[in-house]
């Protein structure tokens, strides 16, 4: 409400300085009278008030009537009766003037041009004042005439001078903000201000005393305000000159022709200098359109810039300009072209010539399409150049690939721009500036490679293969047919790369790939998957039949001997075929499937095919309940030791206790390492058990050499996985101090087959376990081809005759053969031997008649726990012995139970 009061005061504030300057102008006005007429020779209050209401104003006719009102009746019309209704009538006409002249200025033009820096809508206002003006001195005049007034034709053409004169120059300067008045002056300018005021000054002196008519020779010095000075100091010094050649005029005998020479002389300096403000705005327009060329050139030359920047100002500009931009054009490395709108090129910079072979010469003219554009882009370029010229887009893109004279494809972007001109009658034409992109591309096809297929044998990798299963999958379900995957890897792929080197590694799967792509059909799609794991979706069967064909087919082509560095492979594979919809209709649920299926494959015995079925679901969910129960079995402590004893068979003394690993399952009870060991190894728990086994073994060890009279070593058994890893010794040596075992208590029992694939690097790991003073057990002997050498060439302390063997005697005469020079050998080399797996007299009684010396077996004492170390030791200090009773009873479990391997 407060801010409605205040409306009011403002506007009143706003009017009254307004007011004040209206009737100051009025006063002027009123003292130009020309000789022998009431009416003045100029009306300097109408310039004012069409700017005001130019300016939009429009409220402001109030104060605008007010200024007429009260001029007209102190100053205009002074008659001595004081005829009020022609006071009032005259000032209703002088105010309605401005508002007519705005009108119509708005009705010619929509969006008019307030600061009148154009010759357009400087003649625009004349043309518009020319007419209003008339009308309202026709109306004055009437009104005069109605007042007696005589000279009608004389008076109507006096007041439209005198309000055309007041028009022109004083309009624009009221448009003309104050604060820009002088801020367009340079300082040298100053002296010729002065030098212009002194001459003018000097003229007048001169001219004081001559006719009216020698007013005219008052042009030099409006076109030299015109043509040398801003526009904030054309206005007042045209004003000024006009003023002077007004009051020359009183002199004469007020010639309306004297007063339409000035008029024409007023008007024709201001359109002079609209013209040449025109001329400069093109020139800035001109400099503005070389500026962006220099921005989509990307700033090459800086500098440049600079000096068409400084220099546009000046009347060379534009011919400057035009010459550097032709030299950037000529030396730009892109390729730059100017066609018509029927795509016939005008422009053809040197980059164009190097790209496409052509010269200037040869390519003026031609057809930009038809002659250079490769026949798939040509309808997509013609139409963004006949949008970038007929539409109001004013640029395009356009990315097309083209054979360049060196015979290689490039990828170029062209981008257009529409080059127009103000003269209408100059043909519309389009740029187009090349960038070679080619790189960048090929930079980015290189990328999209990268993210969907493989760098090594260039199927397609996980996130491509998902894809495009995810689609085959929406297929089948949606046309009610069956698609299938295949998952497949090498088997024993990893002793490959260990014994040949991953070169090796890598040239089988690239040869693996080449065969997997003749056993399919295009729309398959084979990937890997990771390592050498890969799979196959075949997009469309007719059922499983279908899919074992294709898999026979690719497993006998797999077989087939691989030339690789280091010689001759023959490989064998393992197949999971899962189908879709009937197994699955998920990736997740095709991809798990087939997986299940290929480790029911190499469960099987590798090297061939397994579907899935729904019993692997069962499986699968058997082995995911050890593997979770197994850790928690870990954390809280369910695993436990037990103990077998190695005998000496000729007086029943313990020489060896060997540890076994169990876990004490809550729900299936004592489970042996057969049972968990395999799911162990393939979640990543071997390790951190071996490491256990080892620590618990040592702490235990000491704690029998407490329970017997004599030192009894213990020895814990090898995995693959804890002898091949690089910190086996580092381990070893960590827990031994950790525990303060003697190292000649501990014994480390190493498979023969695990040696067997790494001979290279087994002397030297088995060296470094007997430098830490540790005994070494070659295990399981006997059972494989590499057994002799392994005696000759490694530091084995002792050896274990595998059950195997010992099994068969003394009924097979060959096993009796070879357990005798086993024996024999082991004797020979000073090794101790011992023999695993005994449980029967017979057995005993043999081994003992080829001087066979320590055994271990159910026929002596099964496993027992830990915790029961105390009674067995307290049995054989008793004078139990085992040699000579059937079974040593502690646990109360028959001969031939628990046969369990040890853990590996």
């Amino acid at each position: 409400m407060q801010q409605a009061v205040d409306i009011p005061g403002n506007r009143l504030r706003q009017w009254l300085p307004g007011l004040i300057l209206f009737l100051l102008l009025a006063l002027t006005s009123s003292l130009l009278l020309l000789p022998g007429s009431l009416v003045p020779a100029i009306w300097l209050p109408l310039g004012i008030a069409v700017a005001w209401l130019l300016q939009g104003r429009i409220l402001w006719l109030i104060p605008i009537l007010a200024g007429n009102l009260f001029s007209q009746w102190l100053w205009l019309i002074p008659a001595p009766d004081s005829n009020y209704p022609a006071i009032f009538a005259a000032a209703i006409i002088l105010t309605l003037e401005p508002l007519f002249i705005v009108q119509l200025h708005s009705q010619l033009v929509r969006q008019p041009d307030a600061t009148m820096r154009h010759q357009p809508a400087f003649v625009r206002l004349l043309a518009v004042a020319t007419v209003a003006v008339a009308m309202a001195a026709l109306a004055l005049t009437w009104l005069l005439y109605r007042q007696g007034d005589e000279a009608l034709s004389t008076v109507f053409l006096q007041l439209w001078l005198g309000h055309m004169l007041g028009l022109v120059l004083l309009t624009p300067l009221i448009l003309n903000h104050p604060s820009q008045w002088l801020s367009g002056i340079a300082e040298p300018q100053w002296m010729e201000i002065i030098l212009w005021l002194t001459s003018l000054a000097l003229a007048v002196m001169v001219f004081i005393n001559q006719p009216p008519e020698s007013l005219l020779l008052l042009l030099p010095w409006m076109l030299w305000v015109v043509t040398r000075f801003p526009l904030p100091l054309v206005v007042p010094g045209l004003m000024l000159t006009t003023l002077i050649g007004l009051w020359l005029l009183q002199a004469g005998d007020g010639n309306p022709l004297l007063q339409a020479l000035l008029l024409v002389m007023a008007g024709s300096a201001s359109y002079l200098h609209s013209l040449l403000t025109d001329r400069n705005e093109l020139t800035r327009r001109l400099d503005g359109m070389v500026q962006d060329s220099n921005l989509q050139l990307q700033q090459k030359n800086q500098q440049l810039q600079d000096e068409i920047y400084v220099r546009k100002q000046a009347e060379k500009a534009f011919r400057r300009s035009t010459r550097h931009y032709r030299a950037l054009v000529e030396t730009a490395s892109n390729p730059i072209l100017v066609t018509d709108a029927h795509a016939r090129i005008r422009q053809w910079n040197s980059a164009a010539e190097i790209l496409f072979g052509y010269s200037r010469e040869d390519a003026m003219g031609r057809n930009l399409l038809t002659t250079f554009i490769p026949e798939v882009y040509r309808d997509e370029l013609g139409w963004k150049i006949t949008k970038v010229l007929q539409s109001g887009v004013p640029r395009e893109h356009a990315e097309i690939q083209i054979n360049g004279i060196d015979g290689e494809q490039r990828s170029i972007l062209w981008n257009l721009t529409r080059l127009e001109d103000e003269d209408e009658t100059v043909e519309t034409q389009a740029i187009l500036i090349g960038q070679d992109i080619s790189e960048i591309r090929q930079t980015q096809d290189q990328l999209h490679y990268l993210a969907h297929y493989d760098i090594l044998t260039g199927t397609a990798n996980r996130r491509l293969f998902e894809d495009r299963c995810r689609q085959a999958i929406e297929r089948a379900l949606r046309y009610r047919h069956r698609c299938a995957l295949i998952s497949l890897d090498v088997d024993h792929f990893k002793r490959i790369n260990d014994t040949l080197g991953h070169d090796a590694g890598d040239a089988l799967l690239k040869v693996m790939t080449q065969r997997l792509q003749e056993m399919v059909r295009g729309e398959d799609t084979i990937a890997r998957l990771g390592g050498d794991e890969f799979a196959v979706l075949l997009s469309q069967v007719t059922g499983p039949e279908g899919c074992e064909k294709v898999a026979r087919n690719l497993l006998e082509n797999l077989t087939r001997p691989v030339s690789v560095p280091g010689g001759e492979l023959v490989i064998t594979s393992s197949i999971g075929i899962t189908i879709a919809p009937d197994d699955g209709s998920t990736y997740e649920d095709l991809l798990k499937n087939a997986d299940m299926a290929m480790y029911r494959a190499k469960k099987a015995g590798r090297n061939t095919i397994e579907f899935f079925s729904p019993d692997m679901n069962a499986d699968m969910q058997h082995q995911m309940r050890i593997e979770r129960e197994l850790r928690q079995a870990i954390r809280e402590g369910d695993l436990d030791l037990h103990y077998q004893p190695v005998v000496d068979l000729n007086n029943g003394e313990v020489v060896t206790m060997e540890a076994l690993l169990r876990w004490n399952h809550a729900k299936d009870g004592l489970l042996p390492p057969s049972r968990f060991l395999d799911i162990a190894e393939q979640t990543g728990q071997l390790l951190a058990i071996g490491e256990w086994v080892c620590y618990n073994a040592c702490l235990q060890a000491r704690v029998i050499q407490t329970l017997s009279e004599y030192p009894v070593p213990v020895s814990i058994n090898l995995s693959a996985r804890q002898y091949q890893h690089p910190q086996l010794i580092s381990t070893l040596q960590r827990v031994m101090a950790e525990t303060r075992v003697d190292p000649s208590l501990l014994c480390v029992e190493v498979d023969e087959r695990i040696l067997a694939d790494r001979m290279d690097d087994a002397a030297k790991v088995l060296m470094q376990i007997k430098t830490l003073g540790i005994t070494l057990v070659l295990d399981r002997f006997g059972s494989g081809l590499s057994s002799i050498r392994l005696l000759r060439e490694l530091p084995f302390d002792e050896v274990k005759i595998d059950r195997s063997l010992i099994s068969q005697v003394p009924s097979d005469s060959s096993a009796c053969a070879i357990v005798a020079t086993l024996v024999d050998l082991a004797r020979q080399m000073n090794l101790r031997i011992i023999a695993s797996g005994v449980e029967t007299n017979e057995q005993l009684q043999f081994l003992q008649s080829v001087n066979c010396r320590l055994g271990q077996g159910h026929r002596f004492c099964a496993a027992i726990p830990s915790a029961r170390l105390g009674e067995l030791f307290q049995k054989v200090r008793a004078g139990d012995a085992f040699a000579t009773c059937n079974q040593f009873d502690l646990l109360d479990t028959p001969p031939g139970a628990s046969r369990e391997k040890p853990m590996e």
